[in-house]
C-alpha cells in the first residue's frame, strides 16, 4: 500500500496542463445519448458519455485529428478537427438504419475488443429497473440468452453460462479475479450492483486470457465512471422497496474530476430484507438477509496515462433456508416483518484493495493490475456464540500486459498470477476442508490482424498451478481430520499445468451483417472442496468427500455467431458445441457414516459433451423507434459420455419476450412488459427428478423528471405479476420443494445531481 501511494504522488507531481475537448452528445429530439463512444482516431484517446450525454477528453496535444462518435442505434460520425486551444464540440446523432453495434474495448486488462471472435454480450446496470433487485446483478444478468442462475434463496445466485457454472465461470470485479465464491454451491459472489456501469459477458472458454476457471465464460464487471466527465460533484442518491420481502435498499454515489486530472468517487449502500413470500403467500422461513457496502475510487486520468486505486467493503448476513422448511412443523418462519438473524445463517465479509494502471504510447500500450482480497465466512448453526464452519481467505492477484498495436499484426503479451491462502477458524465446530495454499501463474500471447473484411485473432497460454493442503494445525489434529492417503507429515501437494489456446475470425460483410467463428480451449483445476473435502457441511445433512487424484477439467468448444441489422430490425444467433474432459460432479452415495446418520456425498469425474443455441431478435416500431420489441431464448443439452445419460443440473430451455414503449414527446416515460418462459426440464440426469416449467410476467413504468441539470427517476415494477408459485430446476433447494418468491412490487426513486 505504501508503494502505491508513492506511485500516485510521483505521477501527480508530473501533471501538466493541455487542451481539452468537451461537449454533449444528443439525438435529434434533443435528448442526451448515454454511453456514446468518443475517441480520437489513431491516438488511442477516448471516453464515453455520461447519463447526461456529456463528455471530456483531457490533455490533448495540439494538432489535427479525426473525432469519432458512435453509439448503439445511431449513425457513426467522423469529423476532422484542429486543436490549438480548449474546444466545446456538441454532436447530434441520427438514427442508424443498418449499422452494427461496436464498443471499442471490452477489457483493458487483456486488450480484448468488440471485434473479437468471442461471443460477447453487454447489459447496462444503469436503468432504474435494475436498481435494488433482491437477487443483485444476477437478477438482471440471467435474462441474457445463454446465461442462467442457480438460486439458494434470495441474495445468493450463482451464474451459469451455456450449462457450466459454479467455479467454471470467472468473475472479474474491480480488476480482481474473484475466488471467494468457490467454496460451495450455497456461497454467492459477494458483490452487488453498487457503482457498476455495465457487465460484459464472455460466453465460452476464455482460459487463454483469464486462466483456470474460465471454462464456461467470464463476467467482466465495469465500474461507473460518469464523474470523470465533470469537474463538478456529480452523483446520485436513491432507495428501493421490495414488497415480497419488505426489503429496503438505500444507496448514494458521488464523484468529481479535477483540472489537474485527479478524480475521486465514493459509493455507499445499505440493504435489509425480511423473509420472502411465495405465490401462495407462505413465508419462506430464514430467507432474510442484509448487507452493507462501501466503495472508494481515486486516481489520475491523462491522455496517455490512467491509474485507479480502489477499495470495496461488503458485509452480508444471509439466512440459511433449512432442508425441512416446507414441513409446517419445521418451518423457521416468524412474523412477516421480522428481520433479526436467526439460526442458521452466514456472516460474510469482503475487503478488496486494487490498483489499475494503463499507459499508451505511439509504439506500445501497457496494463497493470494488482489486488488483495480478504474474505471471511462464518456459518453459524447450533448457537450464536459458536462457529460451525469458518473459513478465511487471502487472495493476491496480479495481471500485466504489453501490447504492440502498430503493424499488420497486433501483438499482446501477458502474465497473470494468484496467491491464495485459505485457513479455517480454529474455534470452528466442524472442518470441511484442510488449510491450504494455492499458487497459480500463467503467461499468454494474443495476436490479431485485420485483413480487408476479416479480423483474425489467435492466442496461446501456459498455466501452472500448485495446491498445498495442510492439516498440521492443532485444531485439525484434534478433529482427526484426515487427508487422502493419510500422509505422515499431514501435507499434500498437487500440481496442475498445461496449454490452452484459441483461434477465431470475424467476417464483416457490410454494415449490416457479421459472422464470428471461434475455436477455444479452457481448463479448470479442481477446487479445494473437490480435492480435499472430508467432513460434515453445516446447514445441510451431507458428509462431503473429495478426491485428490482428480485431473484438471479440459474443454474444447466451437461456436459461431451471426449478427444482422437492417432498418429497424436486428438479430443475433449463436450455436456452440463443447467437449469437457474430466468434468467433476457432485452426487449422493449409498453409504452412511454410523455416528451421525448423515448422507455421504462424493465428487466424481467423467467426460461430457454440451451443445446449444442462443438467439436474440429485436424490432423497433413507430416513429422515433418509440416501441421496441424483442424475443430471445436459449437451450443447452449436456450428456455424460461415459455413462451415456443426461448430465444433471442443466438449465431448462428458456425464452424472454419484451416490449418497451417510450412515451411523451421527450421519451421521458418508459412503459415495459417482460414475459419469461421456462420450459419443463425432462432431460434429467443421475439422481434427478423432472421439474415443471413456469411463466413469469413482469410489468413496469419509469418516469424521469428534469430539474435543470438534475433529474429524478421514479420506477414502479411488478415482478411475477401473476403471483406464480414455482420451483426452478436450477434452485439448490429444489430437492426440498422450497418455492421461489411470489409477486414483488418494486418501487424505485433515484435523484441524479
Amino acid at each position: 500500500m505504501r508503494s502505491l501511494i508513492i506511485v500516485l504522488l510521483v505521477f501527480c507531481g508530473n501533471i501538466s496542463t493541455a487542451q481539452t475537448i468537451s461537449g454533449k452528445v444528443g439525438d435529434k429530439s434533443g435528448e442526451p445519448v448515454a454511453l456514446a463512444n468518443i475517441y480520437l482516431e489513431d491516438s488511442k484517446k477516448g471516453t464515453t458519455t455520461g447519463k447526461d450525454g456529456k463528455y471530456i477528453l483531457r490533455n490533448i496535444k495540439r494538432g489535427s485529428y479525426q473525432l469519432v462518435i458512435s453509439a448503439m442505434g445511431y449513425k457513426t460520425i467522423k469529423k476532422g478537427i484542429t486543436i490549438s486551444k480548449d474546444q466545446i464540440i456538441n454532436v447530434t446523432l441520427g438514427e442508424s438504419k443498418d449499422q452494427l453495434d461496436e464498443i471499442l474495448i471490452v477489457d483493458t486488462q487483456t486488450g480484448l475488443t468488440r471485434k473479437t471472435p468471442y461471443n460477447v454480450s453487454t447489459i447496462s446496470m444503469q436503468g432504474i429497473e435494475n436498481k435494488g433487485n433482491p437477487n443483485g446483478m444476477m437478477g438482471s444478468l440471467r435474462e441474457l440468452p445463454g446465461l442462467y442462475g442457480a438460486e439458494f434463496g434470495q441474495g445468493i445466485i450463482k451464474p451459469f453460462i451455456r450449462g457450466l457454472g459454479f467455479s467454471r465461470v470467472v468473475t472479474i470485479y474491480q480488476g480482481n479475479k474473484l475466488e471467494n465464491h468457490q467454496w460451495g454451491a450455497d456461497h454467492g459472489l459477494g458483490i452487488n450492483d453498487l457503482g457498476v456501469k455495465r457487465v460484459e459477458v464472455v460466453k465460452g472458454p476464455a482460459s487463454v486470457l483469464y486462466g483456470s476457471g474460465a471454462l464456461g465464460g467470464v463476467l467482466l464487471v465495469k465500474d461507473e465512471d460518469n464523474f470523470m466527465n465533470s469537474e463538478k460533484i456529480t452523483g446520485s442518491i436513491g432507495s428501493t422497496y421490495n414488497s415480497v420481502s419488505r426489503g429496503i435498499r438505500t444507496y448514494a454515489s458521488a464523484g468529481k474530476s479535477f483540472k489537474n486530472d485527479l478524480f475521486f468517487a465514493v459509493d455507499m449502500a445499505m440493504e435489509n430484507h425480511a423473509d420472502y413470500q411465495n405465490g401462495d403467500q407462505r413465508i419462506i422461513g430464514n430467507s432474510r438477509f442484509n448487507s452493507k457496502s462501501l466503495r472508494l475510487h481515486s486516481g489520475v486520468k491523462k491522455e496517455n496515462f490512467e491509474n485507479k486505486l480502489a477499495f470495496t467493503y461488503n458485509d452480508q448476513d444471509l439466512g440459511i433456508i433449512h432442508d425441512e422448511e416446507m414441513l409446517p412443523s419445521e418451518s423457521l418462519a416468524t412474523t412477516p416483518n421480522d428481520r433479526k438473524m436467526q439460526l442458521p445463517f452466514q456472516e460474510v465479509s469482503d475487503y478488496l484493495f486494487s490498483y489499475n494502471q494503463e499507459t499508451k504510447n505511439e509504439q506500445f500500450e501497457t496494463s497493470l493490475h494488482i489486488s488483495r482480497h480478504f474474505n471471511e465466512r462464518r456459518e453459524i448453526e447450533s448457537a450464536r456464540e459458536l462457529i460451525d464452519l469458518g473459513l478465511k481467505q487471502n487472495h493476491t492477484f496480479f495481471n500485466a500486459r504489453l501490447s504492440l498495436p502498430n503493424g499488420k499484426i497486433k501483438h499482446s503479451f501477458g502474465v497473470q498470477g494468484s496467491f491464495v491462502k485459505t485457513k479455517n477458524f480454529e474455534n470452528s465446530e466442524d472442518f470441511l476442508i484442510p488449510d491450504a495454499g494455492v499458487f497459480e501463474s500463467g503467461i499468454y500471447y494474443l495476436a490479431s490482424a485485420s485483413l480487408d473484411s476479416w479480423y483474425v485473432q489467435g492466442a496461446l497460454r501456459y498455466d501452472y498451478r500448485q495446491v498445498t493442503a495442510d492439516a498440521t494445525a492443532a485444531y485439525l489434529i484434534a478433529d482427526e481430520f484426515i487427508l487422502p492417503g493419510n500422509p505422515e507429515n499431514r501435507k499434500l501437494i498437487r500440481e496442475f499445468g498445461g496449454l490452452t489456446g484459441s483461434l477465431g475470425a470475424t467476417k464483416t460483410f457490410n454494415n449490416q451483417q457479421q459472422l464470428k467463428l471461434n475455436f477455444s480451449t479452457g481448463f479448470r483445476a479442481p477446487d479445494l472442496a473437490e480435492l480435499f473435502s472430508n467432513g460434515p457441511h453445516p446447514g445441510t445433512n451431507r458428509f462431503e468427500k473429495g478426491n485428490d487424484t482428480f485431473g484438471r477439467e479440459q474443454s474444447y468448444q466451437v461456436d459461431a455467431t451471426y449478427s444482422f441489422r437492417k432498418n429497424k430490425f436486428q438479430a443475433n444467433v449463436s450455436v456452440f458445441g463443447n467437449l469437457v474432459e474430466n468434468y467433476i460432479f457432485f452426487t449422493a452415495s449409498l453409504e452412511q457414516p454410523p455416528e451421525n446418520n448423515q448422507e455421504i456425498w462424493s465428487y466424481l469425474q467423467t467426460n461430457t459433451g454440451f451443445y446449444g443455441m442462443e438467439f436474440d431478435v429485436k424490432y423497433n416500431w413507430l416513429n422515433e423507434n418509440r416501441l421496441e420489441t424483442s424475443v430471445s431464448g436459449a437451450f443447452v443439452r449436456a450428456r455424460d459420455l461415459d455413462a451415456r445419460e443426461n448430465l444433471s443440473f442443466i438449465p431448462p430451455d428458456n425464452f424472454n419476450l419484451k416490449a418497451t414503449y417510450y412515451a411523451l414527446s421527450d421519451k421521458s416515460m418508459t412503459i415495459f412488459s417482460r414475459l419469461r418462459i421456462i420450459s419443463d426440464q425432462n432431460k434429467t440426469g443421475l439422481n434427478e427428478e423432472k421439474t415443471p416449467g413456469y411463466t413469469l410476467l413482469n410489468l413496469g413504468v419509469n418516469k424521469k423528471f428534469r430539474f435543470g441539470k438534475n433529474s429524478l427517476d421514479a420506477g414502479f415494477t411488478i415482478h411475477n405479476a401473476l403471483d406464480k408459485t414455482y420451483v426452478d430446476h436450477m434452485s439448490l433447494l429444489r430437492a426440498f420443494n422450497v418455492s421461489s418468491p411470489g409477486r414483488n412490487i418494486m418501487l424505485n426513486l433515484k435523484y441524479d445531481f
